[in-house]
C-alpha cells in the first residue's frame, strides 16, 4: 500500500516518520532538559564569580558563555518557540554543547587545582545524565561524545599528578552513570519505536480494504483532501479516476459472491499495476467503484491510464463453471491543472459525474475532462 506523496525510498521514509514521532514524544523532554541545563550553568557562573579572583573567573565566565551558556539560549529559542519537527534536528549542536559542557569541567577543574581551589568533581554526573539520557541522542554519537569527555578528565587528572586510586574510583561511578543513560535512553528509544510500529499498523489495517488491499474510503477522503491542498499550494497538476465495474451485480448475483470477489481482486490488481510511481494511490472506496489519485500528472498521462485500465480489464481472463466471464469498467476523470484552485470536494464530484457520462455514452470507456 502507497500513501506517501512526492516520494521517498519506502525505508527512508519510514525513518523520516519515526523521527518525527519520537520528537513529538520527546519535545517536552528536551525542552525541560535545555532550561533546567541553562539555568543550572547560569548558576555555577555565579558560582565563578563568588568562589574565584576576577582573573580566574573572567576565563572560565567566557569559556562558559560561549561554549554553553549561548548555544543552550539559542536552543532554548528554537524549542519553545519555534519546536523542530524531528528528533535529528539540531543534533550537531546539541552534541557540541554536551562535548563543551564536559570539557569546560575538565578545563575549570584544572584551572583551579592549579591555583589552589577545590572543584567538585562529581559535577560531570550531571552533565553526564544530561548528554547521554534527557537530550534523547542517538546512542553512538552520545557515547562517543562520553568517551572523549572521560579521556579529557582522565588526562587532566593524570596531569596534576592526583592519587591514581582516586581517579579509577571516579572513572568507575562516572562510566557506570554513563552506561546506565545510555542503557535507559536505548531502552526508551525501543520502546517507542515498538509503539511507533504498532501504532502504524493498526493505522495501516484501519485505511486498508481487506479483500483488495488498496487503501479504503476512510484513506480516499484524507489522501484527496491533503493531496489537493498540496496540489494547490505547489501549483502542481492532479489527476483523479473513478473506476467503476459495469454490470457487476449482475456478475455477482449470476455467479455467486465468491466469483464477484475474484473479479473485485482481479481490478484491484489492474489499478495497483497502474500506480507505479509513490505519487500514484489506488483506493477502493466501496463495492465495486474504485479510484485512483495522481499527484502530478499530465493530460497524456492520465489519459494513457484510463485507457490502459479499460484495456487490462476487458483483456481479463475469467471463468465460472467452464464459461468465460466478460468484464468491462468505466471510468471518469479529471485533471486539475496547476493553476486552478479548486476544493476537493469538487474534484470528486466532477469525476463522479464523468463516470456516469462514460456509463450513459455505453459503458467500457472513459470520459476526461481538464479544468
Amino acid at each position: 500500500m502507497n500513501t506517501a506523496v512526492p516520494g521517498n525510498n519506502k525505508q527512508t521514509d519510514n525513518r523520516e516518520k519515526f523521527s518525527h514521532f519520537l520528537m513529538s514524544q520527546c519535545l517536552n523532554v528536551r525542552r525541560g532538559a535545555l532550561i533546567a541545563g541553562l539555568l543550572l550553568y547560569l548558576a555555577f557562573s555565579i558560582m565563578d564569580v563568588v568562589k574565584f579572583p576576577s582573573e580566574i573567573y573572567l576565563l572560565t565566565l567566557t569559556s562558559r558563555l560561549f561554549f554553553v551558556i549561548l548555544p543552550l539560549l539559542y536552543l532554548n529559542f528554537i524549542y519553545w518557540f519555534k519546536p523542530p519537527i524531528t528528533i535529528r534536528s539540531n543534533i550537531l549542536l546539541i552534541l557540541f554543547i554536551y562535548l563543551g559542557v564536559g570539557l569546560n569541567h575538565s578545563l575549570i577543574y584544572y584551572i583551579s587545582d592549579i591555583n589552589g581551589f577545590s572543584f567538585p568533581q562529581l559535577g560531570l554526573v550531571l552533565i553526564i545524565m544530561f548528554g547521554c539520557l534527557l537530550m534523547v541522542l542517538p546512542i553512538k554519537p552520545a557515547g562517543i561524545a562520553t568517551v572523549i569527555i572521560l579521556c579529557v578528565f582522565t588526562t587532566v587528572n593524570i596531569h596534576l599528578n592526583h592519587p591514581l586510586n582516586d581517579l579509577i574510583f571516579m572513572l568507575i561511578i562516572l562510566i557506570v552513570v554513563a552506561c546506565i543513560c545510555l542503557m535507559v535512553n536505548l531502552t526508551g528509544q525501543k520502546t517507542l519505536y515498538k509503539n511507533y510500529l504498532l501504532i502504524n499498523r493498526l493505522y495501516n489495517e484501519s485505511i486498508t480494504d481487506g479483500l483488495t488491499k488498496l487503501n479504503n474510503r476512510r484513506s480516499f477522503q484524507e489522501q484527496i483532501v491533503r493531496l489537493n491542498a498540496i496540489a494547490v499550494r505547489d501549483n502542481a497538476a492532479l489527476g483523479l479516476i473513478f473506476i467503476d465495474a459495469d454490470y457487476f451485480k449482475i456478475v455477482n448475483d449470476s455467479c455467486g459472491h465468491s466469483m464477484g470477489d475474484e473479479v473485485l481482486k482481479k481490478l484491484a490488481r489492474v489499478i495497483k499495476n497502474k500506480c507505479r510511481r509513490t505519487e500514484d494511490i489506488g483506493f477502493r472506496i466501496g463495492g465495486d467503484e474504485f479510484a485512483v489519485i495522481l499527484y502530478g500528472v499530465n493530460r497524456a498521462k492520465l489519459e494513457e491510464t484510463c485507457l490502459e485500465i479499460v484495456t487490462d480489464v476487458a483483456s481479463l481472463n475469467l471463468n465460472h463453471n467452464d464459461k468465460a466471464i466478460k468484464v468491462s469498467v468505466s471510468i471518469g476523470a479529471i485533471l486539475k491543472s496547476g493553476n486552478t484552485k479548486i476544493s476537493s470536494d469538487k474534484l470528486v464530484k466532477i469525476a463522479d459525474e464523468y463516470l456516469y457520462e462514460a456509463k450513459e455514452n455505453g459503458r467500457n470507456q472513459h470520459c476526461l475532462k481538464t479544468i
